[in-house]
């Protein structure tokens, strides 16, 4: 993995940084097994915010919190995952699952394993 997709702080399996999309330079958004669960938005005045994901859909709360800089939203992006980890990947897992039954042809492909998204931790 690059130096500019390692989180700054040790997470646990699958969480990573890469830019949100092809116009970022920098490492914006936080993914779970593929499926972004925070970014980070520049504001027009050049400061930053951490957008934070825990929920889907258009009534979704929109949690954004202001950033001392870069590198400082991006660690208060990793510290609410670990602290929401369990709830992330339920999230995530029922999102691969969603893609499995309802996009993914069968027969083609790896399957994707909603299993190995919840982690060591599910399995107590």
């Amino acid at each position: 993995m690059d130096a500019d997709t390692q989180t700054l702080t040790p997470m646990p399996d699958g969480f990573y940084w890469k830019p949100r999309c092809h116009l970022d330079t920098l490492p914006t958004g936080l993914f779970l097994h593929g499926e972004i669960v925070a970014s980070m938005q520049k504001r027009v005045d050049g400061t930053w915010l951490a957008r934070l994901s825990p929920e889907e859909g258009v009534h979704a709360p929109l949690l954004l919190r202001r950033c001392s800089s870069f590198d400082a939203g991006r660690r208060g992006c990793e510290m609410w995952a670990m602290r929401h980890e369990q709830q992330l990947r339920r999230k995530v897992a029922k999102k691969l699952q969603w893609i499995q039954d309802h996009v993914v042809l069968r027969g083609r492909g790896k399957q994707l394993d909603p299993g190995n998204v919840l982690g060591p931790a599910a399995s107590r």
